[in-house]
C-alpha cells in the first residue's frame, strides 16, 4: 500500500509538472532606474472582475526584477512599486520592461506585447485630447474673466471640433483592433448615451465574436443600463409616494405623453429650469402631456417649499432618500436634473430634453 501511494504522489507530481512545462508562459524581466529607496519589491495584480488581484511579488535588487506566470492576453495588469503602478499585459513569451521610476509610464519600454503597444496608443491618444482639452478650458474660462465673449465662444467651439475628432480617432482605433480587450479599455473614451449606436453595434460584435470572454462581460455590464434606457425601449415602472401619500407610477401615465423629471430642491440647475417647465405644461397640459417630477430630496419640507415657490402644479413623488432614491437608481440618475420623455405606448421616445430643445420636440409632437 505505502508502494501504490509513493507512486501515486509521483505520478501527481510529474503530472503537475508537465502542465506547467506546456502551458504557455509569461516571463517579464524588468529593470527600473531612479528607484526610491523604500520601493524594494513589486507586485503584479491582475484586473480581475472584481477588481486587482495579486498574483506574484518579487523583490527587486539593483533595480531589476524577473516575474514568470501563466500566460493571459484576457485580463490587464498592472505592476505595482509601491502607490506607483505600470499597465501591462501579460501575454506568452519574453518580455524585457525598462523604465524610469521619475517618468513611470512615459519612459517605459515594453517588448514583445502587441496589446500592450495597442493600449498605450489609445493611452495617448486619450493623454493627448485632456492636454488640448485643458488648455482650451483655461482660454475659454480667461476670455471669460475679461469679458471677451467672442474668444469664450471660439474656444467652445474649438473644444467641440477637438472632443468630435478624438471621438473619431478612437473608433478607428477601436474598429482596426476588433473586439478584445484593449478595445474594451478604448470605450472609456466614449459616451454610452451620446455614442449609444456605435457602442450598442460594438458590444453586439463582442457578443457574437468573443462570447464568454471577461472583456465582453465587462461590455456587457457597461451597456446594460443603457441598452435598458434606449430611445424606443419601454420606461421602467416604479411606483413612489405623492405629497399626499398616495402611491404614484410611471405606468399610471400610460396613454399620454409623459415628461419624467428628476430634480431636487437644492438643485439650482434644477430650479433654473423649472420656470420653463412651468410654461410648457400651461401650453401642452391641454394637448395631452403629463409632467411627473421625482425629486431627489431628503427634506420634505424642502421639497414641498419648492414646489409652491416654483409653481410646479403637476403630479409629485419621492421617497425622500436623496440619491439612494429607488426610481434615480432605475433610471441610471447620477446627475440632476434629468428627464426622460415617454410615449402614450410607454416607451421612452427622448431623454434630457432641457429649455428650447424640449419646446422643439413637443412642436414636432403637438403641431
Amino acid at each position: 500500500m505505502r508502494c501504490l501511494l509513493l507512486l501515486f504522489l509521483l505520478l501527481v507530481a510529474f503530472s503537475c509538472s508537465q502542465q506547467n512545462e506546456d502551458r504557455p508562459l509569461a516571463r517579464i524581466e524588468g529593470q527600473i532606474s531612479n528607484l526610491p529607496v523604500s520601493v524594494s519589491s513589486v507586485k503584479l495584480k491582475r484586473m480581475g472582475l472584481k477588481g486587482p488581484e495579486t498574483v506574484d511579488s518579487v523583490e527587486i535588487e539593483e533595480g531589476k526584477f524577473t516575474i514568470e506566470i501563466p500566460a493571459d492576453s484576457e485580463f490587464l495588469y498592472r505592476l505595482e512599486f509601491g502607490e506607483a503602478f505600470l499597465p501591462l499585459f501579460a501575454e506568452q513569451g519574453q518580455h524585457q520592461l525598462s523604465a524610469d521610476f521619475r517618468q513611470l509610464y512615459l519612459s517605459a519600454r515594453y517588448s514583445n506585447s502587441p496589446h500592450t503597444d495597442q493600449m498605450r496608443k489609445t493611452e495617448m491618444l486619450r493623454l493627448g485630447f485632456e492636454a488640448k482639452a485643458q488648455e482650451l478650458q483655461n482660454r475659454f474660462e480667461t476670455a471669460l474673466y475679461t469679458g471677451r465673449q467672442k474668444s469664450a465662444d471660439s474656444a467652445r467651439q474649438a473644444f467641440e471640433i477637438l472632443r468630435m475628432e478624438s471621438k473619431r480617432r478612437i473608433k478607428f482605433l477601436i474598429d482596426s483592433i476588433g473586439p478584445g480587450p484593449v478595445s474594451y479599455l478604448a470605450t472609456s473614451m466614449l459616451d454610452p448615451e451620446e455614442d449609444y449606436l456605435y457602442l450598442d453595434s460594438l458590444t453586439s460584435r463582442f457578443e457574437k465574436e468573443r462570447p464568454g470572454k471577461a472583456f465582453t462581460q465587462k461590455l456587457q455590464r457597461f451597456m446594460e443600463l443603457p441598452r435598458r434606457l434606449a430611445i424606443g425601449k419601454p420606461a421602467p415602472d416604479f411606483s413612489l409616494a405623492n405629497p399626499a401619500g398616495k402611491m404614484t407610477s410611471v405606468s399610471g401615465f400610460k396613454g399620454s405623453w409623459v415628461l419624467l423629471d428628476f430634480w431636487a430642491s437644492w438643485c439650482k440647475p434644477c430650479r433654473a429650469e423649472n420656470p420653463f417647465l412651468t410654461q410648457v405644461h400651461q401650453r401642452y397640459k391641454g394637448r395631452g402631456l403629463k409632467i411627473f417630477s421625482v425629486s431627489l430630496d431628503g427634506d420634505r419640507e424642502a421639497w414641498m417649499k419648492a414646489m409652491v415657490q416654483d409653481q410646479m402644479d403637476w403630479a409629485h413623488a419621492s421617497d425622500l432618500k436623496g440619491w439612494q432614491s429607488s426610481a434615480a437608481a432605475l433610471y441610471g440618475i447620477n446627475s440632476i436634473p434629468a428627464s426622460f420623455l415617454i410615449d402614450p405606448e410607454g416607451k421612452i421616445a427622448a431623454k434630457n430634453l432641457r429649455g428650447p430643445a424640449l419646446l422643439q420636440k413637443l412642436v414636432e409632437i403637438f403641431p
